[in-house]
């Protein structure tokens, strides 16, 4: 009797766990209904089945439902109240979160943290700072938590009186820290913590190279990149590129692009759009021809690159093939910034009235960057008509920028300066 009661509970136990991770496969797929059948057939039920049912509701925004059945729990633990909490912050239900916490038999770390989490997110910073000072015990999330907070806000030089009160100090943290203070543009600040911290990632790297506002920061960076190997990550090897176009060292760029012998599309794109931004069109183009024939297909990004580079260069029947092809030959769609790119190639080209025709057929709405792009041209080359459209155009769609106005302006005294010399 002892053995077939030994079988059947391991039995349960297997149909528990197979269950288990059926409802949350069903729920992570969106089939909440095919979730609760394998729920309500299961012979015995956990509260790991009772908790994972109620995150699935939760996952489906379906928030009465996850209520309704964590409040048919008879056995709960504080796995199941910190993902009711959880749940609720997720579905925007901050106050019901409250409610929950408020109520709750015992409270842990986790659930202390989910709610400052949750007011932070709200950026209902005073709640979350008074929720995190009464916390009784805090770890490494809910510092870093409250450090993001105030950093998202702006305030610097309190995160950072925060940080410096830290028991212990992650990756996480440093690399928040840096964040905030490029964000504010304090850059040597930025580089001090980075240099304390004694392990980096890739995001740490990332985040100091794309904030580095000289090419000697770039470059001292960059060898401490290679010391480390982090280099060889594809996406640091962007962000490098980036940099150095950014510093205009566009062959040290191509140096670090050309190290790879795999290449994502961002790196195609990245050293495609520095060269276009630098005026060299002709080297952009070649490498996206060189793209092209490796089998890379480019996307929306790379094309807004090779549309430039056609404008800078003058390639204006190149830019019209590259433009057709888009939709043709690589299914991608062109947006406003890819008629904003051949406006400005037509536009500089002098073909202003093609500009105007292409701006009047776009399936979409034009934006301040394509009537911008065409009142340039209509300006250089003197279409008072076509700048007067544009200008009007550029005042509804910005009426609170005082320039548009000032070049409107500018045009009718153009105008009446022509008649009188006509006169």
């Amino acid at each position: 009797m002892r053995v077939r009661f030994i079988l059947y509970r391991r039995y349960c136990t297997s149909v528990a766990i197979s269950s288990n991770s059926q409802i949350s496969r069903y729920a992570r797929l969106g089939q909440i209904e095919n979730a609760r059948k394998v729920f309500d057939q299961m012979p015995e039920r956990t509260t790991v089945s009772w908790n994972s049912m109620v995150a699935g509701y939760f996952q489906n925004n379906q928030p009465v439902e996850a209520r309704n059945l964590f409040d048919r729990m008879q056995l709960r633990n504080l796995v199941s109240w910190n993902g009711l909490i959880s749940g609720y912050i997720k579905n925007g239900m901050l106050s019901e979160a409250r409610k929950v916490f408020d109520s709750m038999p015992e409270r842990n770390v986790v659930s202390w943290t989910s709610m400052v989490r949750g007011y932070v997110q709200e950026g209902n910073m005073s709640e979350a700072e008074s929720l995190f000072w009464q916390m009784p015990g805090r770890n490494i999330v809910s510092w870093t938590v409250m450090l993001g907070g105030l950093i998202q806000e702006g305030r610097v030089d309190e995160a950072r009186r925060l940080y410096d009160l830290m028991p212990e100090k992650d990756v996480v943290a440093r690399t928040s820290m840096i964040g905030g203070y490029f964000q504010v543009g304090r850059l040597a600040e930025a580089r001090e913590i980075f240099d304390e911290m004694p392990r980096r990632n890739v995001v740490s790297w990332t985040m100091m190279i794309s904030g580095l506002a000289s090419l000697d920061h770039g470059r001292q960076i960059h060898a401490q990149l290679v010391r480390n190997q982090f280099d060889l990550d594809v996406y640091v090897a962007s962000v490098l590129i980036t940099m150095y176009v950014k510093c205009g060292n566009l062959v040290k760029a191509k140096q670090v692009f050309d190290r790879f012998n795999e290449k994502d599309i961002v790196m195609w794109n990245s050293i495609i759009t520095g060269y276009a931004q630098h005026g060299l069109g002709e080297e952009a183009l070649q490498v996206f021809q060189e793209m092209c024939s490796l089998g890379m297909a480019p996307d929306d990004i790379t094309f807004i690159g090779v549309l430039s580079a056609c404008s800078y260069s003058g390639k204006v029947e190149q830019g019209h093939e590259v433009f057709e092809t888009m939709k043709s030959k690589y299914q991608v769609e062109p947006r406003t910034a890819h008629y904003a790119c051949m406006v400005d190639l037509l536009g500089r080209a002098g073909r202003v009235e093609e500009a105007m025709d292409l701006i009047e057929n776009m399936p979409v709405d034009a934006d301040a960057i394509v009537w911008g792009a065409l009142l340039s041209a209509c300006r250089t080359y003197m279409k008072l008509d076509l700048a007067e459209v544009a200008a009007k155009k550029l005042i509804q769609l910005e009426p609170n920028n005082a320039g548009h106005y000032v070049l409107l302006s500018n045009i009718y005294a153009s105008r009446v300066d022509g008649i009188r010399l006509q006169s």
